[in-house]
């Protein structure tokens, strides 16, 4: 089992659902929850090195999570998915210090590719 801990957070359950699988069969131990209140709640109990996020969800957005997030803990990495172009909530994500966007539908090999970029930077 790798060290890596991760989130996935998407109001879409399938999505989030599968992804975390594909995580789990990779070997990272992850989790996924629905809502951005319920990541904030998570990463109040929680350390999660990583956090795969939404950035279009009803109730609470993705960047508004991502000022929860870092707040809380400042050290995990954001990871926001979006299916749309760069808009307002990107560009907000970037000033709100997210690690990388990444556009759906994305190749898996992506995703795995950024958990490893940063697994390498942990270790530095």
């Amino acid at each position: 089992m790798n060290s890596m801990k991760i989130l996935v957070v998407d109001d879409n359950k399938d999505f989030a659902d599968v992804l975390c699988d594909i995580l789990k069969s990779n070997n990272y131990m992850s989790d996924s929850c629905y809502s951005g209140k319920n990541a904030v709640g998570m990463i109040q109990k929680s350390k999660f090195d990583i956090v795969f996020l939404d950035i279009s969800m009803p109730e609470m957005n993705g960047v508004e999570t991502l000022k929860e997030i870092k707040k809380i803990s400042p050290e995990s990495k954001v990871v926001m998915m979006t299916g749309f172009p760069m808009d307002d909530l990107a560009h907000k994500a970037i000033e709100e210090k997210a690690t990388d966007i990444i556009y759906k539908p994305f190749e898996i090999e992506k995703i795995l590719n950024l958990i490893n970029k940063s697994k390498k930077k942990q270790s530095d």
